[in-house]
């Protein structure tokens, strides 16, 4: 039998997230990072990654954000409910081993407090905004001290997105009170906030090639695993009654131990899966999250087509601000804009950020060069910091969850690129990505919103 894994996995790992890029995804790497396996539920996790000088003569004037909501309760209610189901009828029939009754106790206590919760933003993912807007503010101080300056928002219409500016706003306003802060939530924004036709058009044939993947391998590491929970003869028999049941029962069991990490509270239950096991499941979770909303070769063309509409956003709100700045007439210091790991994904992979945007159709190695939880953790984010020197000349560095990214265009001074030329490539690769057939026969956009 397997040795279990202690509950020391379940110590925070002092791992950089920009670290984690060049690190093999296997057994040792779950040991030492168990919460990892949680892919899009990994917490936000920040480490100080360094920062090259800015250079000389230059000076931050504007930053452009785009940020996921923060860590939140899952989404299903199944998630929480079908695990306390059967580890009920396996306490009423005295099947519970000393570790099941304890998780039996966990389970029916975290399943009451998520009740009516599902999906909404945790004390964690609040915290999660905080820290990264007290670093912005900082990182960038005389970009928000005083009295003049005006901050605007957008966000997507989900709740847990709309707590998450809140969170963002609150505390940039308890450093400076004078801040302006303007904030939007309308269909108007929603273009560049949710997923898109092309996400949505690609998440059916996603979930029908993945959702065996992971199911075969959950129901196969359970084999091993649940006999340590609940008497095997229980099992047998549970399973024998209704299969199906068993097996979403089972996977349900899984997914709550890796979003635990979001929640309130300190359980954890990895300890009864090994390093091996973890391993193998991330790997199934890691393709299905690419299907539905990374780059494919075969199925990704739409992806980048939703990509691209922050991109463009991005890229059409920077210039109408720096025109206002050569104008005398810019008082705005930051755009900050809230929503979904899709765009986070999509958005990285339509400007090619090396490290960040593989395709591939080679899902036996995707683990290689892509990884659900260093892509989009809880609270991903990208910040664009624009910088100025005395001549007018603009360079621009892009931050994803804070540290430094590359583009695939020559610069002197890389990370930081010189907007005229940063935003000429920008532009061509949305042309590119419009070009592309399969977007092209993509439903036009709704909504756009005209900038204030």
């Amino acid at each position: 039998m397997k040795k279990i894994v202690s509950t020391l996995l379940f110590i925070i790992a002092a791992v950089s997230i920009d670290s984690l890029q060049a690190q093999p995804y296997n057994a040792e790497f779950f040991a030492k990072n168990p919460d990892c396996a949680g892919g899009i539920y990994y917490t936000y996790r920040f480490t100080n990654p360094p920062q090259t000088a800015v250079p000389k003569g230059y000076k931050p004037f504007y930053v452009s954000h785009f940020g996921r909501h923060g860590s939140r309760w899952h989404d299903s209610k199944g998630v929480y409910s079908m695990p306390v189901d059967m580890f009920r009828a396996a306490s009423e029939a005295n099947a519970l081993t000393e570790r099941g009754k304890v998780l039996y106790r966990e389970l029916s206590d975290i399943a009451k407090r998520a009740k009516g919760r599902e999906g909404e933003l945790t004390p964690q993912g609040v915290s999660e905004h905080r820290g990264i807007a007290e670093r912005m503010f900082y990182n960038f101080p005389h970009l928000f001290r005083g009295g003049d300056k005006h901050v605007l928002c957008f966000s997507s219409a989900a709740p847990r997105c709309i707590l998450s500016m809140a969170a963002f706003n609150e505390r940039l306003k308890e450093i400076n009170p004078k801040l302006d802060i303007t904030r939007i939530v309308n269909d108007s924004v929603q273009v560049f906030t949710r997923a898109q036709r092309g996400i949505k058009s690609i998440h059916s044939q996603g979930i029908k090639l993945t959702n065996p993947l992971i199911n075969n391998a959950i129901v196969e590491i359970m084999e091993d695993a649940l006999p340590h929970l609940i008497n095997a003869e229980f099992i047998a028999e549970y399973r024998r009654k209704d299969d199906n049941l068993y097996r979403k029962t089972v996977r349900s069991l899984y997914y709550l131990s890796l979003v635990m990490q979001t929640s309130e509270g300190d359980y954890r239950y990895g300890d009864i899966f090994t390093p091996e096991q973890v391993a193998k499941v991330w790997e199934q979770i890691n393709k299905q999250r690419y299907m539905l909303y990374g780059a494919s070769l075969s199925s990704g063309d739409v992806v980048l087509g939703d990509g691209a509409n922050l991109v463009k956003e991005i890229v059409r709100d920077a210039d109408a601000y720096i025109a206002d700045v050569d104008a005398n007439r810019a008082n705005r210091s930051a755009t900050l804009r809230f929503g979904h790991d899709y765009t986070v994904i999509a958005s990285l992979a339509a400007m090619q950020v090396e490290g960040l945007s593989a395709r591939t159709d080679d899902l036996d190695n995707l683990k290689d060069v892509w990884a659900d939880f260093h892509i989009s953790p809880m609270a991903a984010n990208l910040q664009f910091i624009f910088y100025r020197n005395g001549a007018g000349k603009i360079l621009v560095k892009l931050l994803h969850n804070e540290a430094e990214c590359r583009f695939p265009i020559e610069s002197q001074t890389a990370p930081y690129y010189e907007w005229s030329k940063l935003r000429d490539y920008l532009l061509q690769r949305i042309d590119e990505i419009g070009d592309l057939e399969k977007v092209k026969r993509l439903p036009k956009n709704r909504f756009h919103y005209v900038g204030m």
